[in-house]
């Protein structure tokens, strides 16, 4: 099988996963050594940027992955081979977790709130890519939240791909009506 590469300084998983790791890791020293960081307020902070991963990750799969070149041109070769090792350019991988660091110092004055901010989103980002990854390469898992994620992803896949765009949650294409009916998956 042909192993697809959308740029030559390329990383295929789990080596994709170790810019946004390292920014995490330098979040942590970062935060620890803040005299105004909070255990508890930050703690939450980190939650919420876990949770607010999901909606970015569903507007990022259905209009940056299916709309925008030369994104889409490279995701529909991940369609047509789901189970080539799918490769990020480190350049776009930079400035995706740059994005991602910078954001919630944006949204939120407090450092120790944006740097747990910036964690809980990258953080996302690094179960979703793991997650993806196992609906391609593990075998089909008998009941539960990952079998559940299989077949969804599956069908976008397979069935439709203007549908099942969440990759760990439905609840957005529930939402914004992208998600297939029951009777269409299988």
């Amino acid at each position: 099988m042909r192993e697809f590469r959308p740029a030559a300084a390329s990383a295929a998983f789990p080596s994709s996963l170790l810019i946004p790791s390292l920014a995490i890791c330098g979040l942590a020293f970062f935060w620890l050594r803040l005299e105004e960081a909070r255990w508890g307020p930050d703690g939450g902070m980190l939650l919420a940027g876990l949770i607010a991963w999901t909606p970015v990750e569903y507007l990022l799969h259905r209009f940056i992955l299916h709309g925008l070149e030369p994104f889409r041109r490279w995701h529909l070769e991940h369609h047509r081979q789901p189970d080539a090792p799918m490769r990020t350019p480190v350049v776009f991988s930079l400035a995706f977790v740059f994005a991602l660091l910078m954001l919630p110092f944006l949204l939120v004055t407090d450092t120790g709130a944006a740097l747990a901010l910036s964690g809980g989103l990258l953080l996302g980002h690094l179960v979703q890519e793991s997650v993806h990854h196992r609906l391609h390469r593990a075998p089909r898992a008998g009941a539960g939240w990952l079998a559940r994620r299989q077949c969804f992803h599956a069908f976008h896949h397979h069935d439709d791909d203007a549908m099942a765009f969440g990759t760990l949650t439905a609840f957005w294409d529930c939402l914004l009506g992208t998600a297939p009916t029951r009777r269409r998956v299988p």
